[in-house]
């Protein structure tokens, strides 16, 4: 039997969990000593957020306000301070590449995390100048969730969401919504795509209203926008791990109903289904039901302890459960 295992995190507290690196070597450890016979593949996956490059291995070097690395012929960036993206950062980033001549794709991790700054720095001059300084490079934006920009379902619909009561942030986010309408009005004029069939205006793609409107700052560049699970996935070798499985399992801190579309979860029921075998996952906080579950493409989903040894203890359960006796 083959195991393919996507380990992405685990909650040590309210605040803390552990890295992928460190979820993937316990539930490593933990699924050998239970069921050492099996063929186990253990990946550790990063979040798709904007530290996804420090998780990868691969050469490294700084360019502008960031550290590259270069992961299976792509070129990852990630923020060289800090756990955000400063958009003026970026923007030098991605000039610097552009000067050198990268002719590699060039992979900019924002998952759903707002930048530290204004996303709109990330043009600096302006955008007609912006995307022409940055013309010759193959940009993708690994975004977090599939929102547009703008309307019911953008930016600001999801900052109320569960807190429509509160009459001060309906007006930050009716401020909020006016602002971006008005960059949209210019900037969709500039960057969206003549299409036959389905979204034309860039704000109307789903994911431009990821990370805080970095997602559509950078669409705006011309970066395409690509689901993150997916794409770390593939880097991290997940796929390949995942061609021959039996079962695929992914470790996570948390399951809620956004996970189910993004994440490590998500990837991990993507690639069970090309493949016919049931996915299951382990998690430290269980938010969804049975029936969402199913419609995520996942056959069982176990919740555990806190800590590392509730979750080697949670490994041990799965192992006992899901794979065959010698």
């Amino acid at each position: 039997m083959r195991v393919a295992v996507a380990a992405q995190s685990w909650p040590l507290s309210d605040t803390e969990s552990l890295t992928p690196e460190r979820t993937a070597a316990v539930a490593r450890e933990a699924w050998t000593q239970a069921a050492g016979h099996v063929a186990l593949d253990v990946r550790a996956v990063p979040d798709g957020g904007p530290l996804t490059g420090d998780a990868l291995t691969g050469e490294r070097w700084s360019v502008g306000g960031a550290i590259a690395r270069r992961v299976r012929g792509a070129v990852v960036l990630a923020p060289a301070r800090g756990t955000r993206w400063e958009p003026g950062a970026l923007s030098s980033a991605l000039l610097g590449l552009a000067a050198a001549g990268e002719s590699a794709r060039v992979v900019v991790p924002v998952g759903d995390e707002p930048p530290a700054g204004d996303a709109v720095d990330l043009w600096g001059g302006g955008l007609a100048a912006a995307r022409a300084a940055v013309a010759g490079l193959d940009i993708v934006a690994l975004v977090g969730a599939d929102r547009p920009l703008l309307g019911f379902r953008g930016m600001s619909a999801a900052v109320r969401e569960g807190r429509e009561a509160d009459a001060a942030l309906a007006l930050a986010a009716q401020a909020q919504e006016e602002r971006w309408a008005a960059i949209a009005r210019e900037a969709d004029a500039v960057a969206s795509r003549k299409v036959l069939m389905g979204v034309g205006r860039l704000s109307d793609e789903p994911g431009a209203g990821a990370a805080g409107g970095l997602a559509y700052a950078l669409a705006a560049l011309g970066a395409r926008l690509v689901p993150g699970s997916r794409a770390v996935a593939e880097m991290v070798g997940l796929n390949d791990a995942a061609e021959e499985a039996d079962l695929v399992v992914a470790v996570v801190a948390r399951l809620r109903a956004a996970d189910l579309d993004h994440g490590a979860a998500a990837a991990a029921a993507w690639l069970a289904g090309r493949r016919g075998a049931p996915c299951v996952v382990a998690t430290g906080h269980l938010g969804v039901g049975r029936r969402d579950l199913m419609a995520g493409g996942i056959a069982g989903a176990h919740e555990g302890e806190r800590g590392e040894e509730g979750l080697a203890a949670q490994v041990r359960r799965l192992a006992h459960t899901w794979t065959p006796a010698r």
